[in-house]
């Protein structure tokens, strides 16, 4: 029987009723992946201290920050010689990766969590973009779900600060000047205004 796998946030969503094939899917990804899993664990605290600057209620923020935490978990049908590029990924590879937020999507509903379906939604559409340019449905503005154009931005500044395997880190002003460019394109403007002052917070950089 595969070994169950914990996963803590500070506060921590209600993980319990995750089946358990659903917590063996997010090990073999840190297994196959060791940084995907340190990523998860940072965007899910940023974007579920981001969603309390806009109210989120209770089952919001836990829907968020499962979202955050698993909104990767489709890269498990991503072949190894493109997820494991050592650098720029080639034109011909990325449909393979955009394919994840939808695969994502499929896994999270088959989880047996409560929230599983608006969970799915938001692990679906956190690579839209506001001009409508995103994947995998071209959703545009506010047709996109609040819970996904916060895990977006989110889910960038991470991606952006922190070492992969074709990108070095990039430092906390490279990447918020580079989210500042990508306003009305790729995220929320509005999001981004409070994602900025959020991010004065120097112990949350360094989380």
């Amino acid at each position: 029987m595969p070994g169950r796998y914990a996963v803590s946030f500070d506060p921590s969503p209600d993980l319990g009723d995750i089946a358990c094939s659903m917590e063996s899917l997010a090990l073999a990804i840190e297994v196959r992946d060791a940084y995907t899993r340190g990523h998860c664990d940072r965007t899910g605290r940023i974007a579920r201290a981001l969603g309390q600057c806009f109210d989120l209620e209770p089952a919001q923020l836990e829907q968020l920050e499962l979202a955050a935490h698993f909104h990767d978990v489709g890269k498990i049908g991503v072949p190894d010689r493109v997820l494991l590029h050592p650098g720029t990924v080639p034109d011909d590879d990325w449909p393979a990766i955009r394919a994840h937020s939808e695969l994502g999507e499929r896994i999270f509903l088959a989880s047996g969590h409560a929230h599983a379906s608006e969970v799915a939604t938001l692990i679906r559409h956190h690579h839209e973009a506001m001009d409508g340019s995103g994947y995998p449905d071209g959703l545009a503005g506010d047709a996109i779900p609040l819970g996904a154009r916060l895990l977006r931005v989110a889910d960038s500044y991470d991606a952006m600060t922190t070492r992969r395997t074709y990108a070095e880190a990039r430092s906390h002003e490279t990447a918020m000047r580079i989210l500042h460019a990508e306003q009305h394109q790729k995220i929320d403007p509005e999001v981004f205004r409070v994602f900025e002052q959020l991010m004065r917070n120097a112990d949350l950089r360094e989380a």
